[in-house]
């Protein structure tokens, strides 16, 4: 499988490249007063509202390092009540590069919900995130991203 490999804390992760819409360089956020605060804020994009979700903060507790390596991944989500697909941005640290590595060497060690699987690659540690755990879809009528974060 092919994963962008990235930093949050002290934990390397890797999010399935067929998750990723495009990685865009790290811009100034707007952010909401009443937002949580792993909710770094919202810019547009292509003439669209992006939300951004702080990765560091939701996993990590801190926030994401302004580092030149950080970026903005962005992936597509489809809203439950309109089918229409919408773009949400994930902040990180380190976004590295491209790798292959293999599925089938995983391993289950618990923890932090969102971490997914653990791989060992060259490198060390690697662990596959989980969007679909990390990040559920919002329920009718809630307010998206904002339901079943920490």
């Amino acid at each position: 499988m092919l994963v962008l490999t990235f930093q949050i804390g002290d934990n390397r992760l890797a999010l399935d490249i067929r998750r990723v819409r495009e990685v865009v360089p790290r811009v100034e956020l707007k952010r909401s007063p009443t937002g949580p605060a792993w909710m770094a804020g919202l810019f547009v994009y292509r003439g669209q509202a992006v939300p951004v979700v702080d990765l560091h903060q939701l996993l990590a507790g801190g926030e994401c390092p302004e580092h030149l390596s950080s970026r903005i991944i962005l992936v597509p989500r489809t809203d439950p009540e309109s089918g229409e697909e919408t773009l949400l941005g994930l902040l990180a640290a380190q976004v590295a590069d491209l790798r292959e590595v293999e599925i089938g060497k995983t391993s289950s060690l618990g923890g932090r919900p969102g971490l997914g699987p653990t791989l060992v690659d060259r490198d060390g540690i690697l662990h596959l995130l989980d969007l679909d755990r990390l990040l559920p879809g919002p329920e009718p009528g809630s307010t998206p991203l904002l339901v079943g974060g920490p």
